[in-house]
C-alpha cells in the first residue's frame, strides 16, 4: 500500500531527444574500424547453432555480425529515428533525486483512464511507440481510451541510474507510482512484459490503492509442491501424455532450453555486470552482438510471418544506438544485478496480484501452465494469440493493444 499522492518538486520539463552529430559520427567510425576475430569462437557447425528460446546457440557468427554492422553503419539513419522520437511528447521530472524520463500522451476522450506501460530489457520506452495512438485515440467511440505514460526505467536511456546498489524493483515501482499520482492520475492500470512485468506486478501489489489493474504478457511461473523438487527433464520424460499434454510438454521443454542454453546473459548481468559493461560500452560491435543474440531470432520470425512487420533489424539498430549514445548498457543491467531472482517475485506472497490479466504469445521464451500462473495472483482474464513472441509490443502492437483494452474492460470497471 502506497502512502498517498505525490507532488513534484518542480513541474515536468519538456525534453527533446538530440545528440551531437559528432557522437553519431564516432559510432560510425568505430563500426568501420571494427577489429574482427579471425575465425568464429566456435566453428559454424549447424548441430551446435540450434537457437535457444532467447539466443542463438553459441552466438551470432562473424558473417552475420559483419552484415549487421555494415547495415547499421550505412543504411540505418539515426537522424530519422531522432526525428520520429520527437514527434512524441517527452518529459523529465525529478523524483527522489532522480531525473526520470517519460512520455506522456493524454487522451482527448472524456472517459479516458490512465495507463502506465512498463518496458524491460533489452528494451526502452521506444518499444511502446506503436501503441500510444492506438490507446489514446481508439477507432471506435465504444472502445475505452487511455491517458498513456511510458517511463524509462532508472538506468535506461534518458533516466538517471539507481543511486544505490540496494535499489530494487520495489523502488522503481514507488517512483512510477509517484510519477503517475504526480501527473494527477489517482487511479491507473499497468502493463508490462519482461522486467516490465515485475514493475507492473510491484505496482499492482504494493500500490493497489492507485494501481487498480495489471495486464502482463510475460509470467514465467514455477510449479510448487512435489513438482518443484523433481528434476524437470526427468518429470517430462516419464509423465504420460494424458497427464502432460503435448503442447504443455513442448512449452516446458522450451522453457528448459532457455534456462540451459539461453540464459547465460542473465547470470553475467546478475553477477558480473561491471565486467561486461566495460566492453559493451566501449565497443559497438560487442554491444550489437550482445543484443542481436536476443533479438535476431524474433526479428527473423516476424519478418517471415508478418505482412508489414514492425519488429525489424531497424528495431535492433535503434535499440543499440539508444544504449550507445546514452552510455546506459551497463546501468540497464540493474534489474538483474540489484534484485532477487525474477522467479522470487512470483513466489513471494508480498507480490501477489489481486486483479490481473495475462496475454500469452506462442513464441515467448517461457509459457507456464495456467494453474501455475494462478498461484501468483487472481487471474481474471487470460487469452492466447496465434503468433508473437517476447517483443510483442513492437511485433504486434495492435494485438497487444486489443488485449489490454479487452482485459481492462473486464477486470477494471
Amino acid at each position: 500500500m502506497s502512502s498517498g499522492l505525490h507532488t513534484f518538486i518542480a513541474p515536468p520539463r519538456p525534453f527533446t531527444v538530440q545528440f551531437d552529430s559528432a557522437e553519431v559520427d564516432e559510432l560510425d567510425e568505430r563500426l568501420l574500424r571494427a577489429r574482427w576475430p579471425l575465425v568464429d569462437a566456435v566453428p559454424d557447425d549447424r548441430s551446435l547453432n540450434d537457437p535457444a528460446p532467447f539466443g542463438m546457440g553459441p552466438g551470432p557468427t562473424i558473417k552475420l555480425m559483419k552484415e549487421l554492422a555494415e547495415e547499421w553503419r550505412t543504411k540505418y539513419q539515426w537522424k530519422d529515428t531522432e526525428n520520429h522520437f520527437n514527434t512524441f511528447e517527452h518529459y523529465k521530472v525529478e523524483i527522489e533525486n532522480l531525473n526520470i524520463h517519460f512520455l506522456h500522451h493524454p487522451s482527448t476522450h472524456s472517459n479516458a483512464k490512465a495507463l502506465i506501460l512498463c518496458h524491460g530489457w533489452p528494451g526502452s520506452f521506444a518499444e511502446f511507440l506503436h501503441m500510444i495512438t492506438l490507446l489514446t485515440d481508439p477507432v471506435s467511440s465504444t472502445q475505452q481510451a487511455y491517458h498513456v505514460v511510458v517511463p524509462s526505467m532508472p538506468g535506461f536511456t534518458f533516466s538517471d541510474p539507481p543511486p544505490t546498489s540496494k535499489w530494487c524493483m520495489d523502488d522503481t515501482a514507488r517512483v512510477y507510482d509517484k510519477l503517475m499520482t504526480g501527473l494527477g492520475y489517482h487511479e491507473y492500470g499497468a502493463q508490462g512484459g519482461d522486467w516490465g512485468s515485475i514493475t507492473a506486478r510491484c505496482l499492482g501489489a504494493l500500490h493497489d490503492d492507485h494501481c487498480k489493474a495489471v495486464h502482463l504478457n510475460f509470467l514465467p511461473a514455477s510449479p510448487d509442491g512435489i513438482l518443484s523438487i523433481i528434476p524437470p527433464r526427468l518429470l517430462l520424460s516419464y509423465l504420460p501424455s494424458f497427464i502432460m499434454p503435448d503442447l504443455r510438454r513442448q512449452r516446458l521443454l522450451r522453457a528448459l532450453d532457455y534456462v540451459e542454453k539461453g540464459s547465460a546473459y542473465y547470470a553475467i548481468q546478475n553477477l558480473t555486470p561491471r565486467t561486461a559493461s566495460f566492453g559493451l560500452n566501449d565497443s559497438p560491435i560487442g554491444l550489437l552482438s550482445w543484443i542481436a543474440e536476443k533479438m535476431i531470432p524474433f526479428i527473423d520470425a516476424a519478418m517471415t510471418t508478418q505482412p508489414r512487420p514492425t519488429l525489424t533489424r531497424w528495431t535492433l539498430y535503434e535499440t543499440c544506438t539508444l544504449y550507445w549514445l546514452t552510455h546506459s548498457i551497463g546501468t540497464s543491467f540493474s534489474p538483474y544485478s540489484q534484485n532477487r531472482h525474477f522467479k522470487d517475485f512470483l513466489t513471494d506472497p508480498k507480490y501477489r496480484l489481486e486483479n490481473m490479466a495475462l496475454s500469452t504469445f506462442p513464441n515467448e521464451i517461457v509459457i507456464s501452465p495456467v494453474e501455475w500462473v494462478k498461484k501468483t495472483g487472481d487471474l481474471k482474464w487470460n487469452k492466447e494469440h496465434t503468433d508473437g513472441g517476447h517483443f510483442v509490443a513492437v511485433e504486434l502492437p495492435q494485438v497487444l493493444t486489443d488485449h489490454v483494452r479487452e482485459a481492462f474492460e473486464k477486470i477494471w470497471v
